[in-house]
């Protein structure tokens, strides 16, 4: 297949969200975090089995945070760790379809002071992102949320209240920052928590490119399965607006988007288009 046989229907996204981890950036944020404290293996095992659906995220959100007890100055590093392990195309494809005039957004599970900076450096506004905040607790025993109030010291006291640390939150969210937004919405996400998301978008597209859950792998309405985010182009813009593109300096993004949608990279698996 290729992006001239998609049917025109299920082409032309005016609001794309994107998840954050393994998805825009080939890390669990957590994670990371987990081998900074030297409790990677059974950090990962809960972040697993939250992604996939066996066991409620709100399980085991702060569940992880207290094992870890991060520092403001760990959870900042990770900014850069998703820089290092960036998905292939993902920061060239969020300017093309600005490029387009498509609304961007990311909406994530991560820590806030990690995913911000990462969004910015992707190139998506700050009021576009969400992420869930932290509640640190200083040297001198005061609680601060803002990072102008303490310092690198500072570790993890407890989460900010957010539907994000929850299994429905990004439906909640999603809800909330599409609200009013014309044209059609698409999420594009790996995790169970992005799939309960998907009847508040027109259109969920299941990335595997990084990690594969059975259950959002089944139940997707589309899947990506190789290492780049540049198929997601030949669902989110019309023919039109690719042509156009096709004249700018992502000529060669537009190219691979192509060739990887033809090689089998973008699979619809929903009968009725969106």
């Amino acid at each position: 297949m290729d992006t001239a046989a998609l049917p025109n229907e299920w082409r032309g996204f005016q609001s794309i969200i994107l998840d954050c981890d393994s998805t825009l950036s080939a890390i669990e944020g957590i994670d990371e975090l987990a081998r900074i404290g030297g409790r990677y293996d059974e950090i990962k095992a809960l972040t697993d089995a939250a992604m996939g659906g066996d066991v409620p995220l709100e399980q085991v959100y702060d569940r992880r945070l207290e094992m870890l007890k991060p520092t403001r100055a760990d959870i900042v590093a990770i900014a850069d760790r998703y820089r290092e392990a960036v998905v292939a195309d993902a920061r060239e494809v969020i300017q093309a379809l600005h490029a387009a005039g498509k609304q961007v957004f990311i909406i994530s599970g991560g820590l806030f002071d990690a995913v911000r900076p990462f969004g910015a450096w992707l190139g998506v506004p700050d009021n576009h992102i969400r992420a869930v905040a932290i509640r640190y607790q200083t040297v001198s025993g005061a609680s601060v949320t803002e990072p102008r109030s303490g310092g690198a010291d500072d570790r993890y006291l407890t989460t900010v209240s957010s539907p994000l640390a929850r299994a429905n939150g990004k439906s909640i969210i999603a809800r909330e920052m599409l609200g009013g937004a014309d044209g059609r919405s698409m999420l594009v996400g790996d995790g169970v928590s992005d799939l309960v998301a998907a009847p508040d978008v027109d259109l969920f597209v299941g990335f595997t490119g990084v990690a594969e859950r059975p259950r959002v792998a089944a139940e997707a309405d589309v899947l990506v399965t190789g290492a780049s985010l540049a198929p997601v182009l030949g669902l989110a813009l019309t023919a039109a607006e690719e042509t156009t593109l096709e004249g700018t300096s992502y000529r060669d993004l537009i190219t691979r988007s192509r060739n990887m949608i033809q090689a089998g990279e973008l699979t619809i698996q929903k009968d009725s288009s969106p």
